[in-house]
């Protein structure tokens, strides 16, 4: 009886205490914590006028049907939806600007994390087994990847950033990634190679890429002096009918190669010592790379070694090559590449037979190049890395982190495999990029937003694509002989470089179009020029011309907005009160060499756009171009006109006249 008493009475103190303790720690809850603090400084702000009210303590939430997701972030996050608790204290500071409604769609789509969870710990997800842990605000730009596709993402410039390296560091060539596609050989055509490259430059090119061209996006693959001789063996000899050619030393020869090559605007695409483009090789040391006769016959025609390259086909007599070649070979020679050097190595180098070119090969599939050069022997032997498809939602358990001192997350893991992916394993085969940490977080932000999560149609962002556009005939040919869509882009297809020619035939009069192209010119004196002096014959101007008056064009713009295409002195007048007065146009564009530099100069533009382009350009600018810098002033068609009338009324500058 005793005993059953002792128990009893234990068994009512325990009951008594948990009755007692539960309120208790009800009571001490953190998230209850925050609300209290939060509603201390909602008096306050109120106080002060400003229209914060105090909230009842208990929980919040924001369920979301479409994504599945209960979210009691708010429940901490008070003011993450009141603009006027933009400087107030963490956690009850307002969300910063965002196009989306948080009360709709939640939080952890975009930030990860335990949604229902009331502790910071485990919100945050840095839980053992939870497998969503919230996102670093380095990598936040990563969830907006799941709703927009492969478009740029407003605001989102380190996504963007990310995307863009993955598909100038060809990655695809190794990795299937969604979203990027092979669109053609990454690198260049190795086919050839042998009579293209010196061996020694091939030799130290294979061993250290960036040693000879810090910018290069070819990676190291840390070859042992043996295997880069055998490598460079295997790819010497594979040769082309490429003549053999000797270079002229005359210095008049010379001299005139120099003008041929300034004239043609050779730095437009190609650095030397650190100066000029970097849309094509870099020509610094390129007479200790390429082989005399090769560099004749990429001149006279570069498809024929290269049917993919963007370089444009020049129309130069065949004086005129061996004279841009011997400048070439004279000015940007490489002392470092000198024969004796050469010579040893060429002796150095395995001699060819079956078992060498056999060994070679096996070292180029395992080196997966493939992946960015095209060997039309080597055509499908691919060895590939891993499939990419849904590595933004892999299971950092999942992961082998090897011996590395590394936080335990995917970023974490990510960012190392990217910036040193030697370090997992020695005998792994990605090479080494020299990415930057900062290139390094970009790649992984694009990687993470690579995430298996379903998300709901109505959440995805439409990308509207023109038609692309396939010119046959003249016009064609033309196309394809200068290369345009490597710098120009036409309904969705080309490069970025120059300006979009989609609808040039309605923006550009026909005879600036033919001028322009006999002597092109920067239209901003800051500015070098860029666009080439391609020597195109008149027929070929006329074909190009035509067929932009009469085919790129958009029917809603008018050509000329005047009768007899003068606008009237008085509303001239008024667009010029406009100009200067109102609208401040002169912080941005010059005329008569007064205003600022932001925008291209306004002297004669009327001689070059119709005034119905400019009319329409001036009442929404980004809809012809969406990333102008140009401000959208809504205006209504009366100053739209008169500003276009004071345009077209301006003369032409001095050097255009000429």
């Amino acid at each position: 009886m005793r005993r059953l008493a002792l128990l009893f009475c234990i068994s009512s103190f325990m009951l008594l205490a948990v009755y007692a303790v539960a309120p208790l720690r009800d009571y001490f809850q953190e998230w209850k914590r925050y609300q209290k603090s939060y509603n201390r400084v909602a008096d306050e702000e109120f106080r002060q006028n400003i229209p914060v009210r105090p909230t009842p303590i208990g929980i919040r939430q924001i369920w979301n049907r479409d994504l599945d997701t209960v979210d009691r972030c708010v429940t901490c996050h008070l003011g993450v939806d009141n603009r006027f608790l933009r400087d107030a204290p963490h956690p009850f500071r307002a969300h910063p600007v965002t196009p989306h409604k948080i009360g709709e769609t939640g939080c952890t789509v975009c930030h990860r994390g335990q949604g229902a969870a009331t502790t910071v710990r485990g919100a945050h997800g840095r839980l053992r087994w939870w497998e969503d842990p919230m996102l670093p605000s380095q990598y936040l730009q990563s969830s907006c990847g799941q709703c927009h596709g492969g478009a740029a993402v407003p605001e989102a410039w380190v996504l963007n950033a990310g995307r863009e390296r993955i598909e100038k560091s060809g990655c695809v060539g190794c990795h299937k990634i969604p979203g990027f596609s092979r669109r053609g050989p990454i690198g260049p055509d190795l086919d050839g190679i042998g009579s293209k490259v010196r061996p020694l430059w091939l030799f130290r090119w294979l061993k250290n890429p960036k040693d000879y061209l810090e910018r290069t996006s070819m990676p190291d693959f840390q070859l042992a002096d043996e295997e880069a001789r055998l490598l460079t063996a295997f790819l010497l000899s594979q040769k082309a009918p490429v003549p053999e050619a000797t270079v002229s030393s005359d210095r008049a020869v010379i001299e005139a190669g120099q003008l041929l090559y300034r004239q043609a605007r050779c730095i437009s695409c190609h650095a030397q010592g650190g100066r000029g483009g970097t849309f094509g090789p870099d020509l610094g040391k390129v007479g200790g790379k390429v082989r005399p006769g090769w560099l004749e016959s990429w001149l006279r025609d570069p498809k024929a070694l290269f049917p993919q390259t963007r370089m444009p086909q020049f129309s130069l007599p065949e004086k005129d090559i061996r004279a841009v070649a011997a400048y070439i070979e004279s000015e940007f020679a490489d002392p470092a590449m000198d024969d004796p050097q050469e010579q040893e190595l060429v002796r150095s180098l395995p001699p060819l037979s079956r078992e060498s070119l056999a060994a070679g090969q096996n070292l180029y599939r395992r080196l997966g190049c493939g992946g960015c050069h095209r060997l039309k022997q080597m055509d499908g032997q691919i060895e590939f890395g891993p499939d990419l498809t849904g590595i933004g939602s892999k299971d950092a358990d999942r992961l082998d982190f090897g011996n590395l001192r590394l936080q335990r997350d995917l970023w974490s893991w990510l960012f190392a495999k990217v910036k040193t992916p030697r370090a997992f394993g020695k005998n792994l085969k990605m090479p080494n990029f020299g990415f930057s940490d900062e290139q390094s977080r970009e790649i992984v932000v694009a990687l993470l937003s690579l995430s298996d999560k379903k998300i709901p149609s109505r959440y995805l962002a439409s990308e509207e694509k023109p038609s692309p556009l396939h010119p046959q005939g003249n016009f064609g040919k033309l196309l394809k002989k200068y290369e345009c869509l490597s710098c120009h882009t036409i309904r969705g297809e080309g490069g970025k470089l120059a300006p979009d020619l989609s609808i040039i035939g309605s923006q550009a009069r026909p005879q600036w179009i033919a001028s322009y192209f006999r002597l092109p010119y920067s239209l901003r004196p800051i500015l070098t020029e860029r666009m080439p002096l391609l020597g195109m014959s008149d027929q070929e101007i006329s074909t190009a011309a035509g067929y932009f008056q009469t085919v790129l064009l958009e029917d809603s713009v008018p050509q000329e907005l005047f009768p007899q295409g003068r606008p009237d002195a008085p509303e001239a007048a008024r667009g010029k009160e406009l100009y200067f007065n109102k609208y401040g146009c002169q912080a941005c564009h010059q005329v008569q060499t007064a205003g600022g530099y932001v925008g291209p100069p306004l002297d004669g533009v009327g001689g070059r756009l119709f005034s119905g382009y400019m009319f329409a350009y001036l009442k929404n600018p980004q809809k012809f171009k969406a990333a102008v810098l140009e401000p959208n002033y809504h205006l209504n068609d009366s100053d739209a006109r008169a500003l276009t009338a004071y345009l077209v009324s301006l003369p032409a500058a001095a050097q255009e006249k000429k």
